[in-house]
């Protein structure tokens, strides 16, 4: 018998590319596949073939509403994090509160902004002089790992105190 990898709530919504309380909803709703809770932590069974590197938990689409939104199959593009210079260069131009968030985190077509975010695992700096990515990007850092932006309501006064603070 081959023994089944269970994963938490955080490494699965990553691996859907949805957020953890969204995940926990479809817990919730039993949406999940072979989920269930041990002292009161969320277990998730993640299938598919181990030689094709595509295992994943699996939901139930609902009844109603609009179609689900969450990764079918693994990420084969890293998540893109970059320091946008020309947005540095405006803000030294501005209030404190009137700066625009200049960190983007890129995760296939989406685009997030914000000013601090952590990196939970190994991650690799890029730079490409000759090359720059369709953003017009040189240098960027380049992670498989979950990353969470940790101050997510944009508030510039908070970019200038350590995210312990926030």
């Amino acid at each position: 018998m081959v023994e089944q990898k269970i994963i938490g709530t955080r490494e699965a919504a990553y691996l859907l590319g949805i957020s953890g309380q969204r995940l926990r909803v479809l817990l919730a709703q039993g949406r999940v596949k072979g989920a269930y809770k041990k002292n009161g932590f969320w277990k998730i069974p993640i299938y598919g073939s181990k030689d094709e590197d595509n295992e994943m938990p699996v939901i139930f689409p609902g009844s109603r509403g609009p179609k689900g939104v969450w990764c079918k199959t693994k990420r084969s593009k890293p998540t893109m994090i970059h320091v946008n210079q020309h947005i540095i260069k405006q803000n030294t131009k501005k209030s404190l509160p009137k700066l625009k968030p200049v960190v983007s985190l890129k995760q296939g077509d989406l685009n997030y902004y914000g000013y601090q975010l952590e990196i939970q695992g190994p991650c690799r700096i890029v730079y490409r002089p000759h090359d720059p990515t369709s953003c017009g990007a040189h240098l960027w850092i380049d992670t498989y790992s979950p990353v969470q932006f940790v101050d997510t309501k944009f508030n510039p006064v908070s970019a200038r105190r350590a995210y312990k603070y926030i």
